[in-house]
């Protein structure tokens, strides 16, 4: 199978999953689906990663008292209550508009107190980077840049994010650098690593340090049947995730510790 047979078949799955295909979209996936078993693997994928995603993605609704001192803080901010006089005279279609506008800040605002809330709980981002690693296997696109170039790799997440990565070459250890690829973690771009071992990937997501609270000695966990294991080091924290044994996973942490440990560098970020 070609790489663009290959886009196009992630393309198809993912609208299925997404029920936007037409009908004879939907005829051309489930002919897929019937027939291809690796396309039912990825779907179940897919549904995993839903099911993750809504497990530990709170959701909030907006109380009526952000509404009162939204409406209180446009009153006061155009000064002399005219906002307020002009509220009263609005039309229905504008006041519509207006509703609108309160809607959108009050999800702006939801938004931004969840985020808050998220960077405060220490296991919080895990379901975002298991999610990322398995998005990228289904896509097929387990990276951005590629590269085995640590010197080619670094200076593309440079271009992309206001900080210095620590990028090790690991190809001795049994761990080749494939490239890089940026992942939304809760609502932030963070460099992810992919190195490969035989046929199995390995993702390692550099974190804000501030944002997670993960032990100085590596940890494994699981989610989703992953293994994951999370550590911090001085200026950094990171969560590394495979299909590989634990044991291989914790191996390459350790490959991956030792040889950043050699490179001296100071991130940019606080």
């Amino acid at each position: 199978m070609s790489e663009n047979e290959k886009q196009n078949r992630a393309l198809l799955l993912q609208a299925d999953f997404d029920q936007e295909l037409d009908a004879a979209g939907a005829v051309k996936a489930e002919r897929l689906l019937a027939g291809d078993a690796f396309a039912r693997g990825d779907r179940e994928r897919l549904d995993a990663l839903r099911r993750t995603l809504r497990r530990h993605a709170a959701r909030e609704a907006a109380p009526e008292t952000l509404r009162t001192r939204l409406l209180v803080q446009m009153e006061s901010s155009n000064g002399q209550g005219r906002i307020a006089a002009g509220y009263r005279r609005l039309a229905p279609q504008s006041w519509r508009v207006y509703a609108g506008s309160i809607a959108a800040t009050i999800v702006v605002t939801l938004g931004l107190q969840h985020l808050v809330a998220e960077l405060a709980a220490p296991d919080r981002f895990m379901p975002y980077v298991v999610a990322s690693h398995m998005r990228s296997q289904i896509s097929g696109q387990p990276v951005d840049v590629a590269s085995s170039d640590q010197h080619t790799v670094k200076p593309w997440l440079a271009s992309k994010l206001p900080l210095a990565v620590t990028v090790v070459d690991l190809a001795a250890a049994g761990f080749p650098l494939v490239g890089a690829r940026i992942d939304i973690v809760g609502a932030t771009p963070v460099p992810t690593l992919v190195y490969k071992r035989r046929e199995h990937l390995v993702s390692v997501a550099e974190l804000q340090p501030r944002s997670v609270n993960y032990p100085e000695v590596p940890a494994l966990r699981m989610m989703e049947g992953y293994p994951v294991v999370v550590w911090k080091e001085k200026h950094r924290t990171y969560a590394a995730i495979s299909d590989l044994p634990p044991a291989e996973l914790e191996a390459f942490v350790a490959a991956f510790r030792r040889a950043a440990s050699k490179i001296e560098s100071v991130p940019a970020r606080n």
